[in-house]
C-alpha cells in the first residue's frame, strides 16, 4: 500500500479547511466553529463522535475492522492566538486582535487529512484510532481539560502521537528527537513590599525597587551556578510593576517570570532554590514579600521505540534523508506532555514548513503563515505510523 500516494488525495481539500479555518481563526475554550468544520468533516468520512463533557474539542473513532488490537490517539491543536495578522493572503483572519500565528490551522488540517485517508483504510486495520483536536493548547491547559473529559480512555489508549510545524526544518522534513522533546514550564509571582515614601528621604523607608533589582540579578545566579552546565535550565523575568510617578517610593514592587527545565530533578530544585533568593534579598533590604508559584505543565518526552516507529514510517513517506534529528531539545513548552505523563509510549515531532533557501518566519509572528506544501507530508507521516501499526499485516 501506497500512503503517500493515497494521502495525495486529499491535498486540495486539506488546503481549503486549512484556509478556511485560517481565515476564522478562535482563541482558546471558543474555537466553536473550528469544531463544528472537524465533527462535519469526521462524520462525512464515517468516523464516530465520542460525545464529551467540554465546551470546544474533537474525539473521532475509528474501529479497524479487523478486529480488537492497539489503541493510538493522534492530537493537534486548534486554537489561535490574541494578536492582528499582517500576512496579507487572501485568506486571512477575518477576526480583529486573533490569527494563527502558531500554525494551529495547518495541524488541524493535517490531522483530518490523516483522518480521511485512515478511514478509507478501515478494511484493513484493527484496533482503534482515536483523532483528538484539541481545544486551548496556547493556554497550556487544554490537554488537561481533554484528559478529564476521558480522551485517553475506555479503553485506555496504548499510544500518543502529536505533532508541531517548524520553521528548523524544510517542507518535506519531519524532525524527531528521542528523549526530552520541549521543556517543562513553571511561573512565579515574586512580590516585595514596604511602607512607602519620599523619593529624596529613602533613608525613611525601605526600597522595594531596589530589592527587585537585586533580585533580578541573583535569581540568574541559580542558573548560571546552582545548575549543572551540563543540564538546561532557563529563568526569566518577563514583567516588572512598580511605582507610580518619579518622585515616589512605591509600597510594592511585583515581579513575573518564567521556568523552564528538561530534567524533572532540576525542575523540582527550581521552587525551593528562588524561594532562597526572595527571601534573602527581601531580608538583606528590609522588605516583605510574597512568592506565589504556580506549577505549571512538565517537559515533553519521546519514547524510544516510538521513534523508531516513527523513522521507520518517515522513510516511506518523505524519504529516509528528510526524517532529520533535530539535535537539541526545545525550551519551548507544549501541553503535549500532560498525554505522555498517562501513556509512556508517546511521541511528538517536528513537521518542516519553510521552503529552501528562503529566511523562515518563526512562530507568534504577526506574518506567520503555515506552508500548505507541509500539509500532506505530515499527514501521510501520521497515515503510514498507523497503518504499520495497525494494519493487517
Amino acid at each position: 500500500m501506497n500512503i503517500r500516494e493515497h494521502v495525495e488525495q486529499y491535498r486540495e481539500a486539506m488546503t481549503q479547511w486549512r484556509h478556511q479555518i485560517h481565515s476564522q481563526p478562535e482563541l482558546g475554550f471558543k474555537e466553536f466553529q473550528t469544531t463544528k468544520l472537524v465533527e462535519r468533516e469526521l462524520t462525512a468520512a464515517g468516523i464516530e463522535l465520542r460525545q464529551l463533557d467540554a465546551e470546544t474539542g474533537v474525539l473521532g473513532v475509528l474501529k479497524g475492522a479487523k478486529g480488537p488490537g492497539p489503541v493510538i490517539v493522534l492530537r493537534a491543536d486548534m486554537d489561535a492566538l490574541p494578536m492582528d495578522e499582517e500576512t496579507g493572503v487572501p485568506y486571512t483572519s477575518a477576526v480583529p486582535g486573533v490569527m494563527h500565528a502558531c500554525g494551529h490551522d495547518g495541524h488541524t488540517a493535517t490531522l483530518l487529512g490523516a483522518a480521511k485517508a485512515l478511514a478509507a483504510l478501515k478494511d484493513q486495520l484493527r484496533g482503534e484510532v482515536r483523532f483528538l483536536f484539541q481545544p486551548a493548547e496556547e493556554t497550556l491547559y487544554g490537554a488537561k481539560r481533554m484528559i478529564e473529559a476521558g480522551v485517553l480512555n475506555d479503553p485506555p489508549a496504548d499510544y500518543v502521537m502529536g505533532l508541531h510545524g517548524s520553521p528548523l526544518a524544510n517542507v518535506g522534513q519531519v524532525a524527531v528527537l528521542r528523549g526530552p522533546v520541549m521543556a517543562s514550564a513553571d511561573m512565579f509571582t515574586a512580590t516585595f513590599t514596604a511602607d512607602g515614601g519620599h523619593g529624596a528621604y529613602p533613608h525613611r523607608t525601605r526600597d522595594p525597587i531596589v530589592a527587585a533589582g537585586f533580585f533580578i540579578t541573583a535569581v540568574q545566579e541559580i542558573v548560571s551556578r546552582q545548575v549543572n552546565t551540563l543540564d538546561s535550565a532557563v529563568v526569566s523575568i518577563c514583567a516588572v510593576e512598580a511605582g507610580t510617578a518619579f518622585n515616589i517610593i512605591p509600597k510594592k514592587a511585583v515581579l513575573k517570570g518564567t521556568i523552564r527545565t528538561l530534567d524533572k530533578a532540576v525542575r523540582s530544585q527550581m521552587e525551593s532554590r528562588i524561594r532562597e533568593k526572595v527571601e534573602g534579598v527581601a531580608k538583606t533590604f528590609g522588605c516583605g514579600y510574597e512568592l506565589d508559584f504556580v506549577d505549571g505543565i512538565p517537559s515533553v518526552g519521546n519514547d524510544d521505540e516510538m521513534v523508531d516507529r516513527l523513522y521507520a514510517a518517515g522513510a516511506k513517506v518523505v524519504g529516509e534523508d528528510n526524517v532529520i534529528d533535530p539535535i537539541r531539545p526545545l525550551m519551548g513548552s507544549e501541553d503535549f506532555a500532560f498525554y505522555g505523563e498517562i501513556v509512556p509510549q508517546s511521541l511528538f515531532f517536528q513537521l518542516g514548513f519553510v521552503e529552501p533557501g528562503v529566511e523562515p518566519i518563526h512562530l507568534h509572528n504577526t506574518k506567520f503563515n503555515f506552508n500548505d506544501g507541509a500539509l500532506v507530508p505530515g499527514a501521510a507521516v501520521f497515515s503510514q505510523f498507523v497503518y504499520d501499526l495497525l494494519g493487517s499485516n
